[in-house]
């Protein structure tokens, strides 16, 4: 499905359980773990002393990260310990070694006002072009059974939704295709209904054009995997490349902050 996936590392609980639950589904791939020493942070002091120390975690994250790679079945792993800002650090492994997955996990909230996702995977996510696969709480490792697709019919999101396709083929589980768009999906929805019928997906389309951003956050607890489009269309996305802060819409870091299932995210 995937041949090269990188996960970018640290040492918590939540990302040894990112790990398992990536190596679960892609046993076949090849591994690279990363983990970058932060120089960008301006409150931690660079003194030949706190670098040491930087470093001696950078190492124990990846030796743990491939302890559990191995304990997983998977043998070969290549390491990597950058210096620099993390998500810049990330892109140029991704491009450098023919990337095609990032894993990622995130400590994320949604507070009173605002919602928080943690600092390298939301650059990473404005940054990247290639899927991400986001954590943002434990799940027990496992193959998915019923996949989540949001999605507006956009061109920027009919990618997504033929890669939720591959992967409901690949893992042998259903596909519900939740249309919050305006207006019929025309050619788009042709498409994919075709692909998924020579898959032999089982397949559903779900339209509610008046949904809200609460309704698409209650429907997404019926599922067990969700992949979603990075991109939010319309005129604003459209300078994503010059203003990645762009990139993401309000509801998509709403997805990431508050679900309880990996979030595949799709870029363009």
């Amino acid at each position: 499905m995937f041949d090269n996936i990188l996960i970018a590392t640290d040492n918590s609980p939540l990302m040894r359980n990112a790990i398992q639950y990536t190596a679960k589904l892609f046993p076949y791939s090849d591994y690279h773990l990363i983990n970058v020493i932060n120089t960008s942070d301006g409150s931690i002091p660079q003194t030949p002393l706190m670098q040491k120390h930087l470093k001696e975690i950078s190492k124990d994250a990846l030796a743990k990260g491939r302890r559990t790679l191995n304990n997983m079945g998977i043998e070969e792993v290549k390491l990597a310990m950058p210096m620099g800002t993390p998500s810049k650090e990330i892109m140029k492994y991704t491009t450098s070694h023919q990337i095609d997955l990032i894993v990622m996990a995130t400590h994320s909230k949604v507070g009173a006002q605002k919602v928080h996702i943690g600092e390298t995977a939301l650059n990473s996510l404005e940054l990247t072009h290639i899927p991400s696969l986001v954590f943002a709480c434990e799940c027990k490792p496992k193959m998915p059974k019923k996949i989540f697709n949001p999605t507006s019919f956009s061109t920027y999101s009919e990618y997504a939704t033929m890669l939720a396709l591959e992967l409901a083929a690949y893992f042998g589980a259903s596909l519900t295709v939740y249309h919050i768009g305006k207006g019929d999906p025309g050619a788009s929805g042709r498409r994919i209904k075709k692909k998924a019928d020579s898959e032999g997906v089982d397949y559903k389309l779900v339209t509610d054009t008046d949904a809200s951003d609460e309704d698409i956050l209650e429907e997404m607890k019926k599922y067990d995997f969700m992949v979603g489009s990075r991109g939010r269309g319309g005129l604003l996305y459209k300078f994503r490349h010059i203003f990645p802060t762009l990139a993401l819409s309000s509801l998509e870091k709403e997805l990431i902050a508050e679900t309880e299932i990996p979030f595949l995210m799709v870029g363009d």
